[in-house]
């Protein structure tokens, strides 16, 4: 069997009615299925809470009783379904109606510009492909009278690294010249971490133990890729829905400039969770040139002020211990009527309106012509019903001269009557 036949979704569409709360015309499932697994959300009658009172009571008197849940019929219907696709995932809407005869199953078919949500399979439409909000594109740029702290000391630097890593190898003077012709601009990199990377290409650098002060790090190598990209603005980005909104928080001492990331933050060690203590080449107007700052993984944007040198880091042991601000989203202009501004340029890049606000706009051909990406879930808890979804973004794609979503639709066959069946009609 395949996914496109009915008999492949008959025993979940059917365990799916059996399943619904007493007195349901319509249960809905919506999400994937493929790759060994599945996810997704039920609904009945449009609503996804009486099904989990229903279940919660259901799980109950089966625990009771020692019998099988009340997904268990849906789960294995489900499970013999996404082994038919071992390499792909499929996004789905299956309904079961009180009469079967209305039951249906549509596989959803994305193109490239659909981005899928964790509520919906359509979550936004990318109308520029590859495009970024415009914070994600403004680079900072190293101040040209900016100089190195007071306390910075590369021969420090050296005595911590021979003293704490006798054993260590330091990187070949090609390798440090070649990060440093990677950095934009012709910037070079401080003698600090010149002599850093001089002393150990790599490896754990770990100080006394001393409470409250700086224990240490682990050398990030030179030509390690995926903690030196895993802050530029590109990777920061997940959805225009997250991120439209999203901008650097300000350092209010001046030191370090509000930036979503920059390879100017030049990574030197992490703390082996993912976070990064980065040189820092380009200073806001209070900072100095290599002062450290400090890349939280959980952080959409921005850097940390921690020292103001990576010897006073290492060898004094100080580092700010302000908590890092987690960016800000600002509030959204009202999107339905579109004459609320806010004070960037992603009021002009992108929407986030229901189905109906963009039915609207599409019909009186007043989508703005700026924009880059539309979203289609304003309220994620509550978010719209699918086919309204799918309408509204073919919509906005053919406006654009994009793939259209496609929806394979299957039916339950007629049951045929006696004589159609003796006569094979």
């Amino acid at each position: 069997m395949s996914l496109t036949e009915w008999q492949t979704w008959e025993p979940f569409v059917d365990a799916l009615r059996r399943s619904a709360p007493p007195g349901t015309k319509v249960s809905e499932f919506v999400g994937t299925v493929g790759r060994g697994t599945w996810q997704g959300t039920y609904r009945d009658d449009g609503d996804t809470e009486a099904r989990r009172r229903h279940d919660r009571k259901l799980a109950r008197e089966a625990a009771r009783a020692g019998t099988r849940g009340p997904r268990a019929d849906l789960d294995d219907a489900l499970r013999a379904i996404a082994e038919l696709t071992p390499d792909a995932e499929r996004s789905v809407r299956v309904c079961a109606a009180d009469r079967v005869e209305d039951d249906v199953v549509e596989l959803i078919t994305m193109p490239p510009a659909v981005v899928s949500g964790r509520y919906t399979p359509v979550l936004e439409v990318v109308l520029e492909p590859g495009a970024l909000p415009a914070q994600y594109l403004e680079p900072i740029r190293p101040a040209p009278d900016a100089v190195p702290a007071g306390s910075a000391d590369p021969d420090a630097v050296t005595r911590v690294v021979a003293e704490r890593m006798p054993d260590a190898v330091g990187a070949a003077p090609e390798a440090i010249a070649a990060a440093e012709a990677a950095l934009p601009g012709g910037v070079r990199l401080p003698e600090e971490v010149r002599a850093l990377y001089a002393a150990a290409r790599s490896g754990s650098l770990t100080l006394s133990p001393a409470e409250g002060l700086f224990g240490g790090f682990e050398i990030v190598p030179l030509n390690e890729s995926l903690l030196r990209e895993a802050f530029l603005p590109a990777a920061r980005f997940d959805t225009w829905t997250a991120d439209a909104g999203t901008f650097a928080p300000e350092d209010p001492a001046g030191r370090v400039r509000a930036a979503i990331g920059s390879p100017l933050w030049f990574p030197v060690g992490t703390d082996g969770a993912g976070n990064v203590y980065a040189a820092d080449l380009a200073p806001g107007v209070h900072g100095h040139l290599g002062q450290i700052v400090f890349l939280d993984h959980e952080l959409r944007a921005g850097a940390v002020y921690r020292a103001e040198s990576l010897t006073a880091l290492l060898v004094e042991r100080t580092a700010s211990s302000a908590e890092p601000s987690r960016g800000t989203s600002r509030a959204a202009p009202d999107p339905d009527d579109g004459t609320a501004r806010s004070d960037h340029s992603a009021r002009d890049e992108f929407l986030n309106l229901d189905p109906a606000g963009w039915t609207r706009r599409l019909a009186a051909g007043s989508v703005p012509a700026t924009l880059k990406a539309a979203g289609l879930v304003p309220d994620g808890a509550h978010p719209p019903a699918l086919p309204d979804v799918i309408s509204a973004a073919n919509g906005l794609l053919e406006l654009r001269g994009l793939a259209p979503i496609d929806v394979t639709r299957l039916t339950r066959p007629e049951r045929k009557g006696l004589l159609d069946r003796l006569f094979d009609r």
